[in-house]
């Protein structure tokens, strides 16, 4: 039997790692996680389309607990300036 397991970061928690950040873009892209990289962008990642990332936006103010203002959707294409702005929405 398999138990599956959501870890649910909030903002008493640690920030979100890349680790976290590769796993949840890989379950809302439905890519192998070894397919998300720091190098990785909408060129790099097929699935990766504007319909997607509002998706990989919902599941990170799920999974986090905090708000991402809509007005940083142009900056989130790549995986560190994604992890950043999550990062930063954390510390606030």
């Amino acid at each position: 039997m398999t138990v599956s397991v959501s870890l649910r970061l909030t903002r008493e928690s640690a920030l979100m790692t890349f680790e976290d950040l590769r796993q949840l873009m890989a379950d809302v892209f439905e890519c192998d996680p070894a397919k998300i990289t720091t190098d990785s962008t909408p060129d790099t990642v097929d699935a990766w389309d504007s319909l997607r990332l509002l998706d990989l936006i919902l599941a990170l103010e799920q999974q986090t607990g905090v708000e991402i203002d809509p007005d940083r959707l142009p900056d989130m294409m790549s995986v560190p300036a994604i992890l950043q702005i999550v990062q930063e929405a954390q510390a606030r």
